[in-house]
């Protein structure tokens, strides 16, 4: 009777974990077509100016905000979902009050800077009045924030799902038009009006969607918050030495690189990461916030570890052979045949989407437990590596040999969380875990031998 049970609660949350991909997954989809079409205007109608002055406004914000914001989403959605029943009104409103602070400081941050800002990117101060603009921007991300930490702890998933798939539809409507008769004078406009129109969706569904918060002053939310700003400062520093990582490398390859071999590779990058990457949705959305309301509990997190794990492998496994199926079709339509030389690259590293997973799954353990110091050296390890495999597989073998760092950063970070995993939290894998790791990845590189050899023939 006993195991009948377990059986029906193990298909009941794989049927959520899947609906959960499905749903995010097709989110994320209709949600890079629109991209597509965006970019498509702007660089008919706007050109490389516009293209650049959208990626100023939205590189200065993502900048003020990581840095003031302290990853409030992240280190908020476990801070929530950890909470009891009782305590979830109380933490909310804390998380929520916290969020508005961090609004404000980041909004007069940036206006305080905006004289300096104008002149570092644009060379002239005359423009300061664009990033003095750009303050609304900034306070409504990190607010933004706030209010989707509440609905992804809550649980709150098709909320969740129209508030990132209502913010794209706004962009494009609004960019279209005004695009087309403001030009170059839009890209600020367009910008602001959809980070507003993006938190003010959220706003709704929170409160539409979640039980209201108990709002205590803001003297003692920022004492309760502690904890959670700790955690959070942790986070961001990781993901700054991520950027710094990146940015290192795009600096290597522009000066040493072959010309056009940089943007071929970012443009691998995003079609491994994030069109094939739309799996990834699930473990950042539904399982991490599952994972810090048990973490707790050793047996049930590492329960709900393994059978995570074995949801994802065996979605990925068709996903991986699909894409090297249609790889080549996949990147004429999305790019240009000039961006074919990408293949050897996206390929190879699509074969290591599985390590990828298997990384993420254990990792988010340390995040759902709230060990923000082990996070950041966990991330170091595998930033530095990462960067050193980078430059030495294009150095060594061109795009053939970015595909194998991409793979052996992976197995190599797997390595790393997999200690922690077992001799720091002294958790273990269910049954056939490391198994099913290595035989789903087989199962990628098979494809791409099969794929080569077909290739090879004809």
């Amino acid at each position: 009777m006993g195991e009948a049970v377990d059986k029906a609660r193990r298909t009941s949350l794989s049927q959520r974990i899947l609906k959960t991909m499905g749903l995010f997954g097709g989110v994320q989809l209709a949600t890079i077509v629109l991209s597509i079409v965006r970019t498509k205007f702007v660089a008919v109608w706007l050109g490389p100016m516009g293209v650049a002055l959208n990626t100023i406004f939205i590189s200065t914000q993502e900048l003020i905000t990581s840095a003031v914001g302290l990853n409030l989403r992240s280190s908020g959605v476990r801070e929530l979902s950890a909470a009891d029943e009782a305590a979830r009104p109380r933490v909310a409103g804390m998380l929520l009050r916290v969020g508005v602070g961090l609004a404000v400081i980041g909004a007069v941050i940036t206006l305080m800077l905006s004289p300096a800002l104008s002149l570092w990117t644009l060379g002239s101060t005359s423009d300061w009045w664009c990033f003095a603009l750009l303050a609304a921007g900034a306070g409504s991300a990190i607010y933004l924030d706030a209010n989707l930490a509440a609905l992804q702890a809550y649980g709150r998933f098709k909320a969740l799902a129209r508030v990132t798939l209502a913010s794209a539809l706004v962009c494009t409507g609004v960019a279209v038009p005004l695009y087309y008769g403001l030009r170059l004078r839009a890209v600020l406009p367009v910008y602001l009006i959809t980070t507003i129109a993006y938190m003010l969706w959220a706003l709704r569904e929170r409160r539409r969607c979640c039980p209201a918060p108990e709002m205590p002053s803001m003297r003692r939310a920022w004492r309760e918050a502690s904890p959670m700003l700790r955690l959070g400062m942790y986070m961001t520093f990781a993901a700054v030495m991520e950027r710094l990582s990146a940015y290192i490398f795009v600096v290597y390859m522009s000066n040493d690189a072959a010309v056009g071999d940089l943007g071929i590779y970012q443009a691998g990058y995003t079609l491994v990461n994030t069109y094939v990457g739309v799996v990834f949705a699930a473990l950042s959305t539904e399982y991490y916030p599952r994972l810090a309301s048990v973490c707790t509990s050793r047996l049930r997190a590492q329960a709900f570890v393994s059978h995570e794990f074995r949801v994802v492998a065996m979605v990925l496994m068709p996903v991986v052979v699909l894409f090297l199926a249609v790889d080549r079709i996949a990147v004429s339509l999305l790019y240009a045949d000039s961006f074919l030389p990408m293949l050897p690259y996206i390929d190879v590293a699509v074969c290591g989407v599985v390590l990828r997973a298997f990384s993420f799954c254990l990792a988010y353990v340390i995040l759902a437990r709230g060990d923000g110091r082990v996070y950041v050296v966990t991330e170091a390890i595998g930033v530095v590596l990462g960067l050193v495999l980078r430059i030495a597989g294009y150095r060594m073998w061109g795009f053939p040999g970015l595909g194998w760092a991409y793979v052996v950063e992976y197995a190599a970070y797997s390595a790393v969380v997999l200690w922690v995993y077992r001799r720091v939290y002294g958790m273990r894998l269910g049954r056939g875990i490391p198994w099913l790791c290595a035989g789903a990845t087989a199962v990628g590189f098979a494809a791409l031998a099969i794929k080569s050899a077909i290739e090879n023939v004809i």
